[in-house]
């Protein structure tokens, strides 16, 4: 590949990413890529050919003691006024998601994350993580 280029998004990309989006097939809406931290666009003489966008999502974490402190429904009150506390300072601060991952043993704890408005990102899809800065 002659004359290529990797550079920051500008929003006259969108269109081309826009249509890259749409000739792919994955049934999602493109998101908002100006509430995008980090965009990054691939040009091939002059023409944009790939995006790689980064959006702000937190991971939550609990620790709760399961110890006698409170009854099952009063953790459970507990638990929904932390994340409602936490969700809007969340927001406050421009983060567009939050995601929750389950170890083996909690997916009774799971069906309870809907009450607490979470979804499950997609049954078919896998999720993978990895700390920013590294790379291979």
């Amino acid at each position: 590949m002659s004359d290529l280029e990797i550079r920051s998004y500008v929003p006259s990309d969108l269109a081309e990413i826009q249509k890259i989006h749409e000739a792919n097939g994955i049934d999602y809406h493109l998101p908002n890529l100006n509430k995008f931290p980090v965009t990054k666009v691939l040009e091939v003489e002059g023409k944009v050919r790939a995006a790689y966008g980064m959006q702000m999502t937190l991971e939550c974490h609990l620790w709760l003691d399961k110890t006698g402190w409170a009854d099952a429904e009063a953790k459970w009150l507990s638990i929904k006024a932390l994340d409602k506390e936490a969700n809007e300072a969340a927001a406050g601060l421009g983060f567009d998601s939050v995601l929750c991952c389950l170890p083996p043993g909690y997916e009774r704890f799971g069906r309870r994350l809907k009450d607490l408005g979470f979804t499950k990102i997609r049954p078919d899809w896998a999720v993978f993580t990895k700390h920013a800065g590294e790379s291979k």
